[in-house]
Order: structure tokens, then C-alpha cells, then sequence
């Protein structure tokens, strides 16, 4: 397990070495959008109002807001598809936790997690040795498309955290008799709203496993739906089995400077499960800046495929 607060300062490091502008806190309220161009985007900032023009954008939103907010066309899922609250736990048993079983967890949880509120069946807790406390990933919240709701749903999960807290306590005291809650995450969505492309990437595509020919991301991870409340439906791959994601499909039809990059790039339910975890989406998010620097202003779906390509060798093609 990665220390999220070293990992995110050291990001942050890196964005500064770069020379990146960085506006924060900003909420997006219009995009100008005319003859296939996103012309400037306009943000509101506790500061004041703030207006970006450039020659390019990487729709990095998860919810496709910046497509959305142009007018095109995006995709909603037909059913529900669930969201995690990840929560730190502290205070448990640091030496009886070494015979922690997450099977006989999540038998319980079968049985007697009803009881206490919850509904999933599955997931996880992840001790982090020598840190003293652990992760856990053991709750299912609906993800609503309101403003309204998607607040309720920040409630929701951290009354499902309180939840699991209640159950460990009672079901497993030995280990968590005396635990608590050390930090509350904000719910993890996974699936909302995402462009309309060009190419659909599909579960058959994957599976496949075919190099298109505009390939910009080489990837591995199983399908992995949280369709259901009780559990998550996994397909899982052979080791060696990797896939492609191509840039048509994430590049919104009718735009010509839009990328999108992460879980709001086009997919089926299936395949968006398997590539809208961070590997993949931090190599859609460099696959993306890559090609709007080639494409330098001119429409990014005709950007050169081969220049494009060999600038993300180190992804696509590497082995070592």
C-alpha cells in the first residue's frame, strides 16, 4: 500500500517542477463552444470569476463535464453501478490482527451484516504493517447524478463507515474491540457520465486483447463491476493478458480539442470497470497531454498516430 499524503505532496511537487499554473478550488460554470472548439472554459474561484483559453482540453472530471457543458452528446449508465467509501481504522489489535481471515469477514458479513446497516458482502481490510491502522474497502453507496444527492451520498458512506465499525466491534472483538474510525474519505464514484466518441471501446475488445491502430494505453486490470449492492462482479484475466485503449474513444464526436482521460472516456459498463482504475487512467491523462501538444491547436483526431505513438513508447510497447 502507497502513504496517500506522501504520494499526493509529491505529485504536487511535480506539477510545480513542471511549471503547470495550477487554479485551485475551482468549480466550472460555462464552456464556450462553437464550430467543434472549445474556445475558453470559465471557472468560479472563491477569489473570483477566471477564464482559461488554450488550444487544447483534457477532460479529466470523471463525469465528463467539460463534453456535458459543450453541448455534445454523453452516455448515463441504465443501471445503477455503486461507489466505495474508503475509510482509515485505528486502535485494533496490532498482534491479533496477523490472524485476520477477510473470508470468514465476509462470511459474517453474509449472515449478520444486514443487521448492522450494511450491504455488501465483499471488499477489504488492509492492515498497513507498522503504521497502526489499516484500510478498509467494505461498503456499496448508490451514485446519484443531482447535486443534492451526490451530497447525501458523502452522509450515506460515512454512515456505512460508522457501520463497519459497529460490526468489527461486536463480531470480531478480539481484534476490534476497542477501534475507531482515524479518517473519513470522500466516496470514490465510479461510474456517472462519460462522451460519446467515436469508438466505443467494448468487454469483447479487452478480451480480445487486439492492438488498434491508434492505440495510446496498454493495460491489465480484471473487469471489475460493481453493479449489485451485495458484491462486485470480477472477470479475471490470465497474467500475461493486456489491452489497448485507442484514442478514438477518447476523443467526444463532434469535438476537435476535447480529450477525455479517465472513467468518463467511451466504454461499455464492462469495459469501463476494467480501465477506470489509476493505472489506466494515469496513462490515458499522459496519452491525452501527449496528443494535444502533437496536435498543437489542429483537430486531435488527426493527430499523427505513429509520432503519437512512439512518444508513449514507454507504455505501449516497453517490456522491461
Amino acid at each position: 500500500q502507497y502513504d496517500e499524503v506522501r504520494l499526493g505532496r509529491w505529485m504536487e511537487r511535480q506539477v510545480a517542477a513542471a511549471g503547470i499554473d495550477t487554479l485551485l478550488g475551482a468549480i466550472l460554470t460555462d464552456v464556450a463552444f462553437a464550430a467543434g472548439r472549445v474556445e475558453h472554459i470559465e471557472f468560479a474561484t472563491r477569489f473570483g470569476a477566471v477564464r482559461v483559453r488554450a488550444k487544447g482540453f483534457v477532460d479529466a472530471s470523471g463525469d465528463a463535464a467539460i463534453t456535458y457543458a459543450s453541448g455534445l452528446a454523453v452516455r448515463e449508465p441504465t443501471a445503477p453501478v455503486y461507489g466505495s467509501l474508503n475509510f482509515l481504522i485505528e486502535d485494533f489489535d496490532r498482534e491479533a490482527v496477523a490472524g485476520l481471515d477477510m473470508e470468514d469477514v465476509r462470511e459474517r458479513l453474509k449472515v449478520k451484516g444486514a443487521a448492522y446497516g450494511l450491504v455488501r458482502h465483499d471488499g477489504w481490510l488492509i492492515p498497513f504493517p507498522g503504521k497502526g491502522f489499516m484500510l478498509a474497502n467494505i461498503n456499496h453507496i448508490e451514485t446519484p447524478l443531482d447535486p443534492l444527492g451526490g451530497s447525501r451520498m458523502v452522509f450515506a458512506g460515512r454512515q456505512q463507515a460508522d457501520a463497519v465499525i459497529d460490526f468489527l466491534r461486536a463480531e470480531f472483538p478480539a481484534i476490534f474491540g476497542s477501534a475507531k474510525v482515524r479518517a473519513y474519505g470522500n466516496p470514490g464514484i465510479r461510474q456517472t457520465r462519460w462522451i460519446v466518441s467515436r469508438r466505443q471501446l467494448t468487454l469483447d475488445d479487452i478480451r480480445k486483447a487486439e492492438r488498434p491502430t491508434d492505440a495510446v494505453a496498454r493495460c491489465a486490470w480484471w473487469v471489475e463491476l460493481h453493479d449489485t449492492p451485495e458484491l462486485v462482479h470480477w472477470e479475471r484475466f490470465a497474467d500475461d493478458h493486456v489491452y489497448y485503449i485507442p484514442l478514438s474513444c477518447m476523443v467526444p464526436t463532434g469535438a476537435d480539442n476535447i480529450v477525455a482521460a479517465g472513467r468518463c472516456v467511451d466504454a461499455d459498463t464492462e469495459a469501463l470497470s476494467a480501465i477506470r482504475v489509476m493505472g489506466p487512467c494515469i496513462a490515458m491523462g499522459a496519452a491525452a497531454a501527449h496528443a494535444l501538444s502533437l496536435a498543437d491547436g489542429d483537430p486531435v483526431h488527426a493527430v499523427d498516430t505513429e509520432a503519437l505513438q512512439a512518444s508513449l513508447r514507454d507504455n505501449l510497447d516497453r517490456k522491461d
